[in-house]
């Protein structure tokens, strides 16, 4: 049986667009906003829009006539494994801040990708939160690193093979531009300190012997980002909690802070198992 995706992906590009940080900013966007930016005909988004409106997936303001997202897809989003692992992190992430004094985050693994789930800010950091959100190159994050340890041999060069550098997404699955942080691009043109399988077999190893991964400088400079994964009941590692911290603040007292993140990462692995 042939499968039809042409109106699926259209109604996943309208989702994505109205899901932008500005998007929400501004309280949603018009048809004519919408056509415009996905370079689709008017008449064509009017009806995708009314569509996802019935569906309760968006939903319009009827003052300004903008579409923003909707009640249900809030209810969905509430129901993955994600939106229950950032609950059940909200304590022990607090708690990491308290401890460390800087910013704490909870990060999921897509391919080749990191994904900030959760980040709860420190009062006086260096760190911001401009990367919640953002994919980040895997490799270069102490959560990445963190979460491939868990995987077995054979399943790391899979991966390596498959996402051994950050490749964007195929042409057909990009979601609509959006500003990109500077330090995300200069990320992308830049290459980290794993640039080998070989290499990052090395980390691996250290990492299985210590329980967390560090990363020294790639993401911010001068900052020492440390991560422990999160595991479910089958021992399938499932995220990571992860803190950066100044490297003269710390004075290389890098197993203080992989104390810190190791802790916060039991604690939400028995959250999440009871």
């Amino acid at each position: 049986m042939r499968i039809h995706t042409s109106g699926l992906k259209r109604d996943l590009e309208v989702l994505d667009l109205l899901a932008g940080e500005e998007v929400w900013e501004a309280g949603g966007l018009g048809v004519q906003q919408i056509a415009q930016e996905l370079d689709r005909d008017k008449g064509q988004i009017s009806r995708v829009c009314k569509t996802l409106e019935q569906a309760g997936l968006i939903g319009r303001d009827q003052a300004t006539k903008k579409y923003a997202l909707g009640y249900h897809i809030y209810s969905l989003a509430m129901r993955t494994r994600e939106a229950h692992l950032a609950n059940l992190s909200h304590a022990a992430l607090l708690k990491l801040v308290a401890l460390s004094e800087e910013s704490a985050h909870l990060t999921v693994l897509r391919g080749g990708s990191v994904l900030t789930v959760r980040t709860e800010l420190a009062q006086h950091t260096m760190r911001d939160g401009r990367l919640s959100g953002v994919s980040l190159p895997a490799l270069r994050t102490a959560s990445g690193r963190a979460i491939l340890a868990t995987f077995n041999n054979d399943q790391i060069v899979s991966w390596w093979h498959e996402h051994g550098e950050f490749k964007s997404p195929p042409e057909g699955m990009k979601p609509p531009k959006q500003p990109e942080p500077a330090v995300l691009r200069r990320l992308k043109r830049t290459p980290g300190a794993i640039q080998s399988l070989g290499k990052l077999m090395k980390v691996v190893k250290v990492i299985r012997k210590t329980g967390y991964a560090i990363s020294d400088g790639e993401l911010t400079e001068s900052i020492v980002d440390a991560a422990a994964p999160i595991f479910d009941t089958a021992g399938n590692a499932i995220g990571a909690i992860a803190v950066g911290a100044r490297r003269e603040r710390i004075n290389n007292r890098y197993d203080a802070l992989g104390a810190l993140v190791l802790a916060a990462a039991r604690d939400v692995s028995e959250e999440f198992s009871e």
